[in-house]
């Protein structure tokens, strides 16, 4: 009896570590990760992001950020417009669609999102580290920073 659940267990663990390793972003050069916590993992699709405005100080960039959720096993692509104020260093995002990914990273078909909200982003939130990164990607720089007199 005790080997039956010794076997189980073992089982189980292989399981669930084989189901994680099967998420399509993980181990992913396209995909980098912005934030996580205990129930969620979320990631910048860096094939998504294309430099909208470029008009200093004021920038603005699209690209997808993707946040697996484990509770209910799945992943949503959100599409963000990210307004970028340099001199201010603040950050705007307003997501402008969403879709649903399949286990081997296929997307559904874009839904656009009606009368979509702007909203500024915390510099540590998933956003703030999106934008952060999709400048980087843009301008080989970050875009956050610390100025001293």
């Amino acid at each position: 009896m005790l080997r039956k659940i010794t076997a189980l267990l073992a089982m189980l663990t292989l399981t669930g570590s084989m189901l994680v390793s099967a998420m399509f972003f993980d181990d992913n050069p396209r995909y980098i990760q912005v934030g996580h916590d205990d129930t969620t993992e979320s990631y910048i699709d860096t094939t998504s992001i294309q430099n909208v405005r470029y008009d200093p100080p004021y920038y603005m960039i699209r690209a997808t950020v993707i946040t697996y959720d484990y509770t209910t096993n799945t992943a949503t692509g959100y599409e963000n417009n990210f307004f970028y104020n340099f001199k201010g260093q603040t950050v705007k995002a307003q997501t402008i669609a969403t879709c649903v990914y399949t286990e081997d990273g296929t997307p559904s078909p874009v839904t656009p999102i009606a009368n979509p909200e702007v909203n500024l982003c915390d510099r540590y939130s998933v956003n703030g580290k999106a934008a952060d990164n999709a400048f980087f990607s843009c301008y080989n720089m970050t875009f956050y920073h610390t100025f001293t007199n």
